[in-house]
């Protein structure tokens, strides 16, 4: 159980790289999970990109979302993020990489049951 624990409060703790507001409509969508089958989860969500056992009777199963632009146009990816110009090298006709948007959601699934869950990223919604 202290596996469990230790692992979804390293989780949480990248959270922080959302916006307040997003987090919790996604939160709330999240939470309409738990008691759920894992059956209507993989029907719903389909396969998940990663499988990991957590005891005999438990998995933390995550999906994983990157695409270059935002789902909801709203904000640049790590936009907190200092930039210094003076570090910038010009890019010689080959193009930057485009900013990346990812969101990255595990729920733990305990004798088939959706127990809990977690996710990160700066494009969750």
């Amino acid at each position: 159980m202290p596996k469990i624990l230790y692992l979804i409060c390293g989780l949480l703790l990248t959270v922080g790289c959302q916006s307040f507001n997003d987090s919790q409509v996604y939160n709330r969508q999240l939470q309409k999970w738990r008691g759920q089958s894992a059956s209507e989860l993989y029907a719903d969500w389909g396969t998940p990109q990663q499988t990991v056992p957590l005891s005999d009777d438990s998995v933390m199963v995550s999906y994983y979302r990157a695409e270059n632009d935002s789902s909801d146009n709203e904000f640049a990816p790590f936009d907190s993020d200092i930039y210094y110009n003076a570090l910038t090298l010009p890019y010689y006709g080959i193009a930057p990489e485009p900013p990346l948007f990812y969101c990255e959601t595990s729920f733990v699934i305990k004798d088939g049951i959706i127990v809990d869950y977690t996710f990160t990223g700066n494009d969750c919604d």
